[in-house]
């Protein structure tokens, strides 16, 4: 048995018998409602949103425009098809009525096929952009799950390299096979992080930690990665500080995201090298007045009818593989950290890319740069026992292998929650590090059960996770976690993590 369901029209017009006309025609075939004027309109739209309006534009009060132009600026309402009906026959009254937002113009004395048909046709279009819209929310949530899925086997192969280069009797060749594996996984890496960053960004839901970010560290690097392009039409690159010329070890901290401005100054300097003359100079200077200002500039000139929209989505000029996406990127990006973005363009000064951050003050502790040191074996009790809980038997490898330079030997370890709870209950555990997405029992219910355990309370719990949301971390410290880090994350910083736990 089908079961259809009506669409709901409401009909709008100061005129009982204009109504009376319309309810005649459209009431066999759909749900039907009224308005004498448009402040009535508004409530009703407001308390049961309708699949569609037909408005009449001459009313007294508040005529149809502004109906219209109310609903447009409501995003609970501005979805909702509008079709205006009016005796005004006159061209530039029907244009002022599609530029407000209406999807269709019906001029009185009404010809009921001609309703009936215009209704239908939009009824059909919302429906099939109602579908796009979901299929495209879909699509994004299952990308998501993907890139966030790809993050625990990628962890394994950021931190293996390193590892393996702290083993005797490798010969040149290897070692540099296996720093071309590092550079490679965590160029994937930083791309899928990108990726989930960006999504995030664009819709409204990222949560900016900053720390602080070494920008003339940053503007090498790219530097160096970008050699090739910048030989291939003799080019060079100049970062100066305060407007005078950086030394190799000069640092430049603001308080930022490290990925986030890599992304970002890759994206701007790659566009400045690729407009840039032959022969040109790509100038980054970095300075801290007021606030911190970047700025890039090249010799090359923005086409006039780009300038405008230099920042826009799909905007690209003259480059054949060109997608308009970096600009657009890099403008979010900066955005996200609270900062301002401006391009300026003249055939006599060339292109200048200004990027302004506010000043967030630093703690001295956040400036130290912490590494493990492999030489201070004796900090950690040797004899503590680990369990490790993680579903990936690469990741377990990998942080018994970080944890092991520092002098650390006894290491248990699980695939599951379950496992994980049959070795608490028999052995003796010292610190459970744990992963959060896991099947069968996930971290976060490994942890309540600990957590609700006399015998197991006591023990110190790290989650290492994929998720970075303020919520989930307000969760698992709810739930009484010790410690939490976010994949992919450095070996050291897992150490640290368990030096500050046991006071070490």
């Amino acid at each position: 048995m089908t079961i259809s369901i009506q669409s709901t029209i409401l009909i709008v017009d100061d005129t009982d018998t204009n109504i009376d006309l319309l309810m005649e025609i459209l009431s066999d075939e759909y749900q039907l409602q009224a308005a004498l004027d448009g402040s009535k309109a508004l409530k009703m739209v407001k308390e049961h949103p309708p699949d569609l309006i037909l408005l009449d534009i001459m009313m007294p009060g508040m005529d149809g425009y502004e109906v219209c132009e109310k609903l447009k600026a409501d995003k609970a309402t501005q979805k909702i098809p509008v079709i205006f009906l009016t005796a005004l026959a006159e061209e530039e009254n029907e244009t002022k009525g599609l530029a407000m937002g209406a999807v269709d113009y019906i001029t009185k004395p009404l010809s009921p096929n001609i309703v009936k048909a215009r209704i239908k046709t939009h009824l059909n279009l919302k429906r099939q952009y109602e579908v796009l819209e979901e299929n495209l929310r879909l699509k994004e949530e299952i990308e998501d799950i993907t890139r966030h899925d790809l993050k625990t086997p990628l962890q394994a192969l950021t931190t293996i390299p390193a590892a393996l280069k702290k083993e005797a009797g490798l010969k040149p060749e290897h070692v540099e096979m296996l720093d071309m594996m590092e550079v490679a996984s965590f160029r994937i890496l930083g791309l899928i992080n990108n990726s989930l960053e960006m999504s995030k960004i664009e819709k409204g839901t990222y949560d900016f930690q900053p720390v602080p970010v070494d920008m003339a560290k940053l503007v090498r690097q790219i530097h160096g990665e970008s050699l090739d392009l910048i030989a291939l039409n003799n080019l060079a690159i100049d970062l100066s500080i305060d407007n005078l010329p950086a030394g190799r070890q000069e640092t430049f901290y603001i308080m930022a995201e490290e990925s986030l401005c890599y992304s970002m100054l890759a994206n701007l300097i790659k566009n400045a090298v690729e407009a840039s003359p032959a022969n040109g100079r790509i100038a980054v200077d970095l300075s801290a007045n007021g606030s911190f200002e970047i700025k890039i500039h090249n010799k090359g000139v923005v086409p006039e009818k780009v300038r405008e929209h230099f920042f826009e989505k799909y905007v690209t000029h003259g480059k054949k593989n060109g997608t308009g996406l970096g600009t657009y990127s890099a403008k979010l990006i900066c955005e996200a950290m609270g900062g301002t973005i401006r391009c300026e363009s003249t055939i006599k000064k060339g292109t200048t890319i200004f990027i302004v951050f506010p000043k967030i003050p630093m703690k001295e502790r956040e400036l130290e740069l912490n590494s493990a040191n492999t030489a201070a074996t004796e900090i950690f009790n040797k004899h503590m026992h680990i369990l490790l809980v993680d579903d990936h038997w690469s990741m377990r490898r990998v942080i018994i292998g970080a944890l092991s330079q520092v002098g650390l030997t006894n290491f248990v370890d699980a695939e599951s929650g379950k496992d994980a709870m049959e070795i608490l209950n028999s052995d003796r555990i010292d610190l459970i590090i744990s992963d959060w997405n896991m099947p069968n029992m996930t971290g976060l219910e490994l942890l309540s059960d600990v957590r609700s355990d006399e015998k197991l309370k006591h023990i110190p719990f790290i989650m290492l996770t994929g998720e970075s949301s303020q919520e989930k971390v307000i969760e698992a410290y709810k739930a009484g976690i010790t410690s939490y880090i976010v994949k992919p994350f450095p070996p050291d910083l897992l150490i640290e993590k368990i030096k500050a736990i046991f006071n070490c």
